[in-house]
């Protein structure tokens, strides 16, 4: 790790999404620590601190380049600066760090959804960037915590403090002054993997690595490739200044935090039918219409352009493609039509239950009323034998009344009582149906 020697300066952006259960108990929370305040649109804004300027340059972007409504309305928080650990791949002692960086840790939130990124924005970074890239991928991201001093992971601080949730894998944004002098660093970069491990003594083949860099920039003054868990940023104009820079990387960044909303609404409901599937013998036709709701929220993002230039929106495709958005939609698809189906097989089955039982009630019904009929008939017989005058010819009468009616109105509560429960679970699943139909479908 020692003999490392970084040939470009670069910036580094994680983002982890998360989501929460408790929506009051967040945004309680997340209001209480912001260290920033957001400008209105029309104030003008003297000397800002970091915190703000970040957050005021992706809402600017947001509010310039989207088409869509919802992510204009998205809230960035500014919760501080912590101390960032970084560690060989290893990772024996967690407690004691090789080095640290500075990082800013922000929350770009959704409110209504309950939909949040979480970003670690380190600026001016001096650490092996494969090194951190292979914590984030390895979930050894690691904060100081400022109340305890110990370094902990940033899940469990965001989990402990805010009630968030990790909701699928975190992703990287790394903004570079130039191409390494190794192609081959560029390489591992995008594998998520370092370039330079204590652990390991393989390497990545070459052909895989020719594979992963492939310049996918719109724009002439950058170059730009693309991974499953990283993205790769080469500026051609590469300002001294962080604060210069960032007004060009968060045209950038903005897009990916974008397609990460959209990514974490998918996984964050295809994780739940999971988490069903596991525990089918409890499920039941409300899950399922809860499911479909808690998704059907989300259909906001999903705008067919959400960009108002044609290769913003590219890029933001390209992002889906790389980010494989869309095998997590086909995987929750799915999992959907099998939990469907699911519920649709345990629904014949209590309905054959439902009609042995029917069976067996005619059955002793039926039994019961030919009795009913015998005994009636005895009565009867008794009734026109028995003289009127005769003791006990009243109560006899009232007898066979009270028998005919009890029989009649019996079978009639029973005969209701089971076909109004069919109806009802017919009626519930052509209701879940419907509104399956609203769901949004993407072209695969």
């Amino acid at each position: 790790m020692g003999s490392y020697c970084k040939t470009y300066e670069n910036d580094i952006f994680f983002f982890l999404p998360m989501t929460s259960s408790k929506q009051a108990e967040t945004m309680h929370a997340l209001l209480k620590d912001k260290q920033n305040r957001l400008f209105s649109k029309n104030e003008e804004r003297e000397d800002p601190t970091f915190g703000e300027f970040y957050c005021d340059t992706l809402t600017n972007h947001c509010l310039y380049e989207c088409n869509n409504r919802v992510f204009k309305q998205l809230k960035r928080i500014h919760l501080g600066r912590f101390s960032l650990a970084c560690y060989d791949d290893n990772y024996e002692n967690l407690d004691e760090p090789l080095d640290t960086e500075v990082v800013d840790l922000f929350v770009t939130a959704h409110y209504h959804t309950g939909i949040y990124v979480v970003s670690l924005v380190c600026a001016d970074n001096h650490y092996i960037p494969t090194q951190l890239i292979d914590q984030m991928s390895t979930d050894h991201l690691y904060i100081k915590d400022p109340e305890s001093g110990e370094y902990v992971n940033v899940t469990t601080y965001m989990q402990k403090r805010y009630f968030l949730s990790k909701c699928g894998e975190a992703k990287c944004v790394v903004c570079m002054s130039n191409h390494p002098e190794d192609r081959t660093e560029l390489g591992y970069m995008l594998a998520g993997e370092t370039w330079v491990s204590e652990h390991i003594d393989y390497k990545i083949l070459p052909h895989r690595i020719d594979a992963l860099l492939e310049n996918h920039a719109c724009y002439d003054y950058y170059d730009s490739y693309l991974s499953r868990s990283v993205v790769a940023f080469v500026f051609k104009d590469y300002p001294e200044s962080f604060l210069e820079r960032l007004e060009t990387e968060a045209s950038e960044i903005f897009i990916v935090e974008i397609v990460l909303f959209q990514n974490t609404a998918v996984t964050r409901t295809n994780n739940r039918v999971i988490e069903e599937l596991n525990e089918n013998d409890g499920i039941s036709n409300e899950e399922i219409e809860e499911l479909y709701v808690e998704f059907g929220h989300t259909m906001k993002f999903w705008s067919s352009n959400v960009f108002k230039y044609t290769f913003a929106q590219k890029e933001a495709d390209e992002l889906i493609e790389a980010f494989e958005i869309k095998k997590t939609l086909d995987e929750y698809y799915r999992n959907q039509d099998f939990l469907d189906r699911m519920v649709e097989l345990k629904g014949n089955i209590a309905d054959e239950e439902s009609g042995e039982k029917m069976n067996t009630l005619l059955f002793f019904l039926s039994g019961f009323e030919g009795c009913s009929i015998t005994l009636a008939g005895v009565l009867w017989v008794l009734q026109r034998t028995i003289p009127e005058t005769a003791p006990g010819y009243n109560i006899i009468e009232n007898i066979v009344s009270v028998l005919w009616i009890f029989a009649f109105f019996g079978i009639c509560w029973l005969f209701l009582t089971l076909t109004s429960g069919k109806f009802l679970a017919r009626k519930k699943q052509k209701k879940l149906i419907k509104e399956k139909k609203k769901q949004p479908k993407f072209n695969q």
